[in-house]
């Protein structure tokens, strides 16, 4: 084993499965580095990461309340090795893991590696995810049992790593993470950093596979979602992340077609409620409605300020797409068209324009959909301007 990845923990209380986590890969890797990283733990991690002496484990704390991204960041800087695996605490690896993953490394290529989780969200299908059950808190785990498995799995692939996509599972050239900014703190306390960081790396050229061999057991969302601390938060925190998520992007997570554009929304008859519903897909919204209320209400859950992107209706409009919207027309088909604006305006550009003219930039076409007027005045897309995190 070369010993060129760093392991990264970011922690948040749950010090039980920090202690799990931490004795079951020392069981098995004595040597490899892990780097851990507390915000704002209050229940003995802090204390308890004084306590080690492991010549093999940098860490980190504060009392300061920090993102899941933040914490990860840290993590990374911190980190001494070439490559990085981004790992949660409530994880238990098994052996071949860090192995698995060294057959694979390379600068310009990022892994997903394989978890297997017990069947807490089966419907939810992800690269490299695998539903057995192991147990499901630290008391019923079945370890011997993952082991077991595992190696079956090792045995039985003859193809270690394949073409595939990403999900947050993954090891990648912390060179590359560090110059591209990382995870993205816009997104607090969490949700959703992990699909912006993915679409960064991809639009960055790099090749995205998966290990099957790399296997580790995931217990599930015992930091995030089901934790003490925001599972009664949770709906409002994701909802919150998609939103900052459109954005930051002008399309949604779930869009086929990852294509940013300059839109300008020029909104009469508006209301708060119809801005709460097209706001997040603009660059500006200029409108003859009194926004105060909407921004005092919406700016604590966003970093983008939302004075600056919502303007009165006489302000200079230089957005290279305007969307005219007349709130007593807004229909419910109104509402999917904006969903899907950078989904219908790529193929309405692509069955309008030629070749030579999306080449050029040249557009200048107008068109309606579902009593919406549609001004193309110039055809971008900006999406390669977000890959490194300013």
């Amino acid at each position: 084993m070369e010993n060129n990845i760093s392991l990264l923990v970011g922690l948040k209380n749950n010090l039980d499965y920090s202690k799990n986590f931490y004795h079951t890969t020392r069981a098995i890797y004595p040597e490899v580095e892990i780097v851990f990283v507390s915000y704002g733990s209050t229940d003995g991690t802090h204390e308890w990461l004084d306590s080690l002496n492991d010549p093999y484990l940098i860490y980190y704390y504060s009392g300061e309340q920090k993102t899941f991204s933040d914490t990860f960041n840290k993590c990374a800087e911190l980190a001494t090795k070439d490559y990085v695996a981004y790992a949660h605490n409530d994880m238990i690896l098994a052996p071949g893991f860090v192995e698995s993953l060294e057959q694979l490394i390379a600068e310009d290529t990022v892994i997903t590696y394989t978890t297997i989780e017990p069947p807490i969200f089966a419907g939810h299908e992800r690269p490299g995810k695998i539903i057995k059950d192991f147990g499901d808190d630290i008391e019923s785990q079945d370890i011997p049992g993952l082991y077991s498995f595992a190696n079956e799995l090792q045995q039985t692939n003859k193809l270690n790593g394949e073409s595939s996509d990403l999900t947050f599972f993954l090891c990648a050239f912390r060179k590359v993470l560090l110059e591209i900014g990382g995870l993205d703190p816009l997104y607090n306390p969490m949700f959703c950093e992990d699909d912006d960081l993915i679409l960064r790396l991809k639009l960055r050229g790099l090749k995205t596979i998966v290990s099957h061999n790399a296997v580790c057991y995931h217990f599930v969302s015992k930091t995030s979602r089901s934790s003490e601390e925001y599972k009664d938060r949770t709906k409002l925190i994701e909802e919150n992340s998609n939103r900052n998520f459109t954005r930051k992007w002008s399309f949604l997570n779930s869009s086929s077609v990852k294509k940013k554009y300059d839109f300008g929304f020029i909104l009469k008859n508006g209301t708060d409620d119809l801005l709460r519903k097209i706001e997040p897909f603009c660059t500006n919204v200029y409108t003859d409605h009194d926004a105060v209320n909407y921004i005092l209400g919406e700016q604590p859950n966003t970093a983008f300020d939302l004075k600056t992107r919502i303007r009165p209706s006489h302000a200079e409009k230089s957005n290279d797409i305007l969307i005219y919207v007349d709130g007593n027309r807004f229909t419910d088909d109104a509402y999917n068209a904006f969903r899907y604006l950078n989904e219908i305006i790529t193929r309405r550009a692509n069955k309008k324009l030629s070749f030579f003219e999306k080449l050029i930039g040249k557009s200048n076409f107008k068109f309606k959909r579902a009593n919406l007027t549609i001004e193309i005045k110039q055809l971008r897309s900006l999406e390669h301007t977000l890959i490194n995190r300013l």
